[in-house]
């Protein structure tokens, strides 16, 4: 039966449009906003955490195998929590206590005293057996809606402080001191760590802080977004001590967002922003951290039609998700090359998101070697879409689209389009949780899995056909703040390179002793899943690596040739077989009709 709906689907929809996979992942409850992404009950399947459209209710769409794909809260479906009073405007998964199970920090906005109240829904799952076979059922404590575990003056970046694989907190406390928040093994309120320097400017509101790696040691390093600046900090003994600073490069700046856009072996930080003060004129800068100034990129905001679209600058009062200018980015076309998703307005005010593709610029572009394509129509029939974001919704490496639009009754609806291309390019994705243990699971020596953990640094390096060297590098969940989505794994695209990756190396962020944990891992087999869990976390070299290989149509169309081919080469082999057992008989027949004179 589904089956059929899958092919209906399939048939029903335009291949120029692409496929409009919406019911197939979430049947008819679409009513949501997206959230996050997180691996809730540790089955490696990625589930999403949603709110309500008033924003008073959480909850887990669990992620299976058979449509739909994401099974809507209820009996068979996950968790999810109602509150009267809050409204929620973040949510970030992690592991806060260390016990292996996943909890749930969702940040609200209290219009009275102007700050944002935090709050820890902490998650709890059944230890093992002795047998080690007793299937885990997670739970979460709602916990009170009086009681906020922090106040802040803006939403907070997750990171890790000290680099015990325990998720903690960064921002600034509701007198505008910047300070850490560090989460131990147990639930009590985590210790605040204030930075003790001097001459700091405010944050930034809305903030797009990081926990990303700048200087390629596979350690998570710390961008801050300040007024008037960005602060590049690194980790030392004493803790995070601040590097340099770096002008804003135009006068209204969105959210920072960070990628390895050439393809180079060193992430970069993208800007959206306008070159005036009423953001008619949009464009992207782009920062490596080895350089010292911005570069815009080459992007036509002009339709084919010659409309010009730009940034919703001012939130659009009508529709959500338009208070910030954010790019979310992923390598759809598995090129190599990351492209972005963005939600643009046209003169009518009209939001709607545009997928940008990452091209080579010809001789024209004498500043940098790659531009963004604008894909205008790639989502008309969706309507007014306000958010778009990457996941890989069916688990094979290929990334989908996850749309959110307004429909003509006023409520915000669940989308997802597929990509119908096939494209003849192959992918490594990556995933690395906190490896941190439940009960007694190390005690009965079951590996231990976690959950999302921000901070993670991979990189890779493959031959090229052409016999050049490739390398690409990400940090996992490097931010979470105003519904980053990012995903709580790494999907490198390596084009049409079917060599094995030579080497695949990740790191996990510093500890006190700021000495990087790291591990490399050679000859992974492209269209791959690696899972590695850093346990025991102090002992790189006896990390666990699982691999799981996806066959691609490529992969299975050679199969299929390759079987065809001996299948013929059978029928050819059976009918000369046939035809020389003939021949044997007839001889034979022939044999015994003749007179022997030696029998006289």
């Amino acid at each position: 039966m589904y089956g059929l709906k899958l092919l209906t689907i399939v048939v029903t929809v335009t291949q120029s449009w692409g496929l409009n996979f919406t019911e197939y992942v979430f049947g008819t409850n679409t009513n949501f906003l997206p959230a996050a992404f997180g691996d809730f009950n540790s089955d490696k399947l990625t589930d999403l955490f949603v709110v309500t459209e008033d924003g008073k209710t959480v909850a887990v769409l669990m992620s299976q195998l058979e449509p739909p794909l994401m099974l809507a809260p209820g009996p068979e479906g996950g968790p999810n929590c109602t509150y009267k009073s809050i409204k929620i405007h973040n949510v970030a998964p992690g592991d806060f206590d260390g016990n292996g199970a996943m909890d749930v920090m969702i940040v609200s906005y209290n219009a009275t005293i102007k700050s944002y109240q935090v709050y820890i829904l902490w998650g709890n799952s059944e230890a093992l057996n002795a047998d080690g076979k007793t299937l885990k059922k997670m739970t979460l404590e709602c916990g009170s809606e009086d009681m906020p575990l922090l106040t802040l003056s803006g939403q907070p970046l997750v990171m890790d402080y000290n680099g015990d694989m325990i998720p903690d907190l960064f921002g600034e406390d509701a007198n505008k001191t910047r300070m850490f928040w560090v989460f131990g093994p147990k639930r009590d309120p985590p210790q605040a760590v204030p930075v003790n320097v001097g001459n700091l400017t405010d944050l930034r509101l809305p903030s797009s802080h990081a926990f990303v790696d700048l200087d390629d040691d596979l350690a998570a390093d710390l961008w801050v977004t300040a007024k008037g600046q960005y602060e590049v900090w690194m980790k030392s003994n004493e803790g995070f001590k601040l590097q340099r600073t770096i002008k804003l490069p135009a006068v209204v700046n969105g959210q920072t967002s960070f990628a390895d856009v050439n393809l180079d072996g060193e992430v970069d930080a993208l800007v959206p922003a306008c070159k005036d003060s009423g953001c008619a004129q949009s464009a992207v800068f782009i920062y490596s951290y080895g350089h010292t100034k911005w570069i815009e990129l080459d992007i036509n905001f002009k339709d084919s039609s010659e409309n010009t679209w730009k940034y919703p600058y001012q939130s659009l009062p009508d529709y959500r998700y338009t208070d910030t200018i954010t790019l979310h980015v992923g390598d759809y076309n598995l090129d190599g090359y990351p492209d972005f998703l963005v939600t643009l307005i046209n003169t009518q005010g009209k939001p709607r998101v545009t997928l940008m593709e990452n091209v080579k610029c010809d001789q024209t572009c004498n500043v940098y070697p790659r531009k963004f394509v604008p894909k205008w129509n790639l989502f008309e029939k969706f309507g007014d879409t306000v958010l778009g974001t990457f996941c890989d919704f069916q688990e094979d490496g290929t990334l989908d689209i996850l749309l959110v639009r307004k429909d003509s009754e006023g409520k915000y609806q669940l989308g997802v389009y597929k990509d119908p291309t096939e494209y003849d390019a192959v992918f490594v994705k990556v995933l690395i949780p906190t490896g941190r243990c439940y009960g007694s699971d190390c005690q009965y020596k079951n590996i231990p899995y976690g959950t999302n953990q921000p901070g993670p640094s991979i990189t890779y390096t493959i031959t090229t056909a052409t016999g050049g060297l490739q390398c690409s590098r990400a940090t996992q969940l490097s931010q979470t703040a105003h519904y980053a989505l990012q995903l709580p794994y790494t999907v490198f695209g390596l084009g049409r390179n079917w060599n094995f990756v030579e080497e695949l190396k990740v790191g996990v962020p510093k500890g006190n002793n700021t000495k990087t944990l790291s591990s490399s891992f050679t000859q992974i087999i492209p269209n791959s899943q690696l899972i590695v869990i850093p346990y025991p976390m102090q002992h790189p070299d006896r990390w666990v690596s699982k691999l799981f290989i996806t066959p691609s149509k490529a992969m299975l169309m050679t199969g299929g040739a390759l079987v065809g081919t001996c299948l013929f080469v059978a029928i050819i082999i059976g009918i000369l077989h046939r035809r020389e057992m003939k021949q044997d008989k007839k001889e034979k027949q022939q044999d015994s009709h003749k007179f022997h004179f030696d029998a006289m």
